[in-house]
């Protein structure tokens, strides 16, 4: 079965992950969505993963993008900064338990040398495809730290930036963002 992994913070889901999970599910016959860094709380992971997750389903939800996706949680390796072989190959073996298949295809929206120094080459060769789609491309730029900026700010749209979900929950988001001020 074709697959397609996004892996991502969500810290929180945005206009740009969303249009990375539809360009899976169109490509895809099943799409895993991993939330990552669960078992972090800090500036840069303000939200708990509880709150990601409940806001990832609800955003993939109204999109009618869940028929085809499986969202799960993943805990750091080591520190998040961490790109060797090692978190590669736990990465992997992650994914390879949840679809229950060795080869798969991950979208991702960062730089293509951050994902390709993952994993080693002959994973990338024989299982591991990637689909990059320019972050500068995905709705005008639009990162989580973007809208974390604007929502300690007051000044999140209500469209084009972000899921209705996200914007619903702009003021419990913020109590989060501003434990870590």
């Amino acid at each position: 079965m074709k697959t397609g992994v996004i892996l991502a913070r969500f810290q929180p889901i945005h206009n740009g992950h969303l249009q990375l999970i539809k360009k899976a599910c169109d490509e895809n016959e099943q799409v895993l969505v991993i939330i990552g860094s669960i078992d972090k709380l800090s500036k840069r992971n303000p939200i708990p993963w509880t709150i990601r997750k409940q806001l990832v389903e609800k955003a993939i939800k109204d999109h009618s993008l869940h028929e085809k996706t499986k969202i799960v949680e993943l805990a750091d390796l080591s520190d998040e900064s961490d790109n060797s072989h090692d978190w590669g190959f736990y990465l992997y073996s992650f994914i390879v338990s949840k679809i229950n298949q060795s080869d798969f295809t991950i979208y991702y929206s960062d730089g293509f040398e951050t994902i390709t120094s993952w994993f080693p080459g002959f994973l990338l060769r024989n299982n591991v495809s990637l689909s990059l789609l320019a972050r500068n491309t995905c709705e005008d730029g639009v990162s989580a730290t973007m809208v974390r900026d604007m929502i300690l700010a007051d000044s999140l749209p209500e469209k084009d930036i972000v899921p209705q979900c996200v914007y619903d929950m702009r003021q419990t988001i913020k109590a989060f963002l501003n434990v870590f001020k």
